[in-house]
């Protein structure tokens, strides 16, 4: 009888593997190790050539771990160092596993191996800390070494092709090295910690599972697994940063005399984890170039970090790069600044948000008055300045590389000037033309089992993909005038379709009394002309002046368009006229109190900027309708 729990039978693919491997070592057991260290500096010169995309990579974890305005030719020449050396390591990490002890003599210095040992025998447990740096293979192949200590162990992660990750396995175990693999759980790996010897854990490693703390001063997801062994050991045990450098051409040092002390009370995990990572980027300072910068260490994903993997004091603390959102609004303004509550959400969602605006220029004046919020806005369609040169100014670029692009415009140019930052986690629509080129990380595809407006798109997708949930302090009014006044807006950004003739106005401004004209200043011959024909007073204000004469003690009656978009920001109590748009789609998204008025005919909604039917439906749209009558 077939046993159902059997592993499956390995593919061509992975056997073609295995045997590659095997083939590659046969040669390698014949090949001095300072010519494998040649080889492998040429191959590496071929993937800083080649790979455009890992070059991005190291870039932006140069510029993390070094210093973030870094720039041009001191960066590419460490991307190059980097690359070269690490590809060089990654050679000869082959080498090392299988070499005679007369090689290992001659290529391998190890420092503090007397402590070392001490430390994981007669019964203490030596937790070492290991970053991605040098040719870290080294660790289980000094094994005999320490012939005092009982245990000799390193968590690792499997292969995905079992045929290969067999032959790694032995290769090694061969010197007596424990490898314990994450996927089999941590019993093993505890049950070492309780009896004593030396264990080493791979650091450095990027997990969304751990905590979210700073590393080289930027949130990022760290494993916990240090601290966790740290305190099962119940006072017998002792952390230690281990690192492996590059000193010559096919020669290495192990250094093992590194111990972290523990500050007096820390006793918590993300304390002790802090002072891992503290300690593990002091080792990788001495020689930033031998780490291993080539995988997307402070990446991005889906999920913004749990609020309970978070210790803000430790942030506050030692962070100093923000955790960087970009937010690239629509080409409309009238549905950009429905995105304000979603700022407020991205904004509070992490204590090292940091937000940018990216825009056409007539949002940017609007955007810039949320400085509680937005700490930089650029624009796209500046003739002087490109795109990609407004965000490497000296101000924006000095925070480092940007971690997460919200991409809710359709504009291609903008998106292509935005390549140069990659790599960026991008997020939007999936109905965005731009997202499958561009390969949107996390879209959003919601199916409506409602009529829903078009904020609940935003909100649903950040909740969907992001898990993160608005609440009332996302929807508040900003800040405002208190003075109390009645205004009109006869004027639609919307196009001639959203009017009303201009005889109702008449009578509304009749009914109403004293009555402001409220216009932006492109409309003001014929919001001039109105004015003078109704008798009112004329208020001309631009985007971002609207809370200098709206409030919550305000009442207007307007057209769809922008400016009750804007108006309802500030707490203003709007009557909309909606034409070419429906309320069940486009209705105010801040405050209360609105009201919104259409004629239902068979071509509503319509989304037309001009009407082409002899009468249109806003004319069917009674003063007794507007004042709710």
């Amino acid at each position: 009888m077939k046993d159902e729990h059997a592993a499956p039978a390995p593919t061509l693919s992975q056997k073609l593997g295995a045997m590659g491997y095997r083939t590659m070592n046969a040669l390698l057991r014949l090949t001095d190790i300072r010519l494998v260290a040649l080889f492998g500096r040429a191959i590496g010169y071929l993937v800083w050539m080649l790979s455009a995309s890992r070059r991005k990579i190291v870039a932006r974890n140069l510029r993390i771990v070094v210093d973030p305005t870094l720039r041009e030719d001191k960066l590419s020449s460490m991307v190059r160092r980097n690359i070269v050396r690490t590809v060089m390591n990654l050679a000869c990490s082959l080498k090392t596993g299988i070499m005679t002890d007369r090689e290992m003599a001659r290529s391998i210095q190890v420092v503090g191996r007397d402590g070392f040992e001490k430390a994981g025998s007669d019964g203490r447990t030596a937790i070492c800390a290991v970053p991605h740096a040098g040719n870290w293979e080294i660790l289980a192949r000094t094994r005999p070494l320490f012939p005092k200590v009982e245990h000799y162990g390193c968590m690792y992660r499997r292969l995905s092709n079992p045929l290969l990750e067999k032959i790694v396995y032995n290769t090694r175990t061969m010197f007596g090295c424990e490898m314990f693999s994450k996927e089999d759980g941590l019993r093993a790996v505890f049950k070492l910690a309780r009896s004593g010897g030396l264990l080493g854990v791979l650091s450095d490693q990027f997990t969304q599972e751990g905590l979210f703390m700073p590393y080289f001063g930027k949130v990022t997801g760290v494993t916990p697994l240090p601290a966790l062994i740290y305190k099962r050991c119940k006072g017998k045990g002792q952390l230690y940063s281990v690192f492996t450098r590059n000193i010559s051409l096919g020669k290495w040092e192990a250094i093992l005399d590194r111990t972290i002390d523990l500050p007096e009370g820390c006793e918590e995990i993300d304390e002790i984890t802090m002072q891992v990572n503290l300690a593990i980027e002091n080792c990788q300072k001495e020689n930033i170039l031998d780490g291993f910068w080539m995988h997307h260490r402070w990446k991005s994903t889906s999920d913004f970090a749990p609020a309970n993997t978070f210790s803000n004091e430790l942030i506050k603390k030692y962070a100093t790069l923000p955790f960087r959102i970009l937010i690239c609004t629509p080409e409309q303004f009238e549905e950009a600044a429905i995105l304000l509550p979603i700022l407020r959400l991205l904004k509070r969602s992490r204590i090292d948000a940091q937000l940018t605006i990216i825009c056409p220029g007539e949002q940017k004046a609007w955007w810039q008055q949320f400085s509680e919020i937005v700490t930089h806005v650029v624009t796209t369609d500046d003739t002087t300045v490109k795109l990609s040169k407004q965000l490497a100014a000296d101000e924006i670029y000095k925070d480092g590389p940007f971690d997460l692009l919200f991409m809710y415009s359709e504009n291609r140019k903008t998106m292509r000037e935005l390549q140069s930052l990659m790599p960026v986690h991008i997020s939007g629509f999936w109905e965005n033309p731009l997202s499958r080129k561009y390969r949107f990380r996390s879209r959003y595809n919601i199916v409506a089992t409602h009529p829903r407006t078009r904020l609940e798109d935003y909100q649903q997708g950040i909740q969907l993909v992001h898990k993160l949930t608005s609440d009332e302090q996302d929807l508040a009014p900003m800040p405002a005038t208190d003075e109390a006044g009645t205004f009109i807006a006869p004027f639609s950004t919307l196009g001639s379709s959203n009017s009303w003739p201009r005889e109702n106005w008449a009578e509304l401004v009749r009914r109403l009394g004293k009555v402001s004209l409220l216009a932006f200043p492109a409309d003001a011959a014929k919001a001039e002309k109105m004015a003078t024909e109704l008798g009112c007073e004329l208020c001309l204000c631009k985007p971002e002046e609207i809370a200098t004469k709206l409030g919550s003690n305000s009442t207007l009656y307007a057209v769809d368009g922008l400016l009750p978009v804007l108006a309802s920001a500030t707490g203003c109590r709007c009557t909309v006229l909606m034409a070419a748009r429906a309320a069940e789609r486009y209705p105010l998204s801040i405050g209360s109190g609105h009201r919104y008025v259409s004629n239902h005919t068979p071509c509503h909604p319509c989304h037309r900027s001009d009407c082409d039917q002899a009468t249109p439906c806003t004319s069917g749209i009674t003063v007794d309708d507007m004042l709710g009558a």
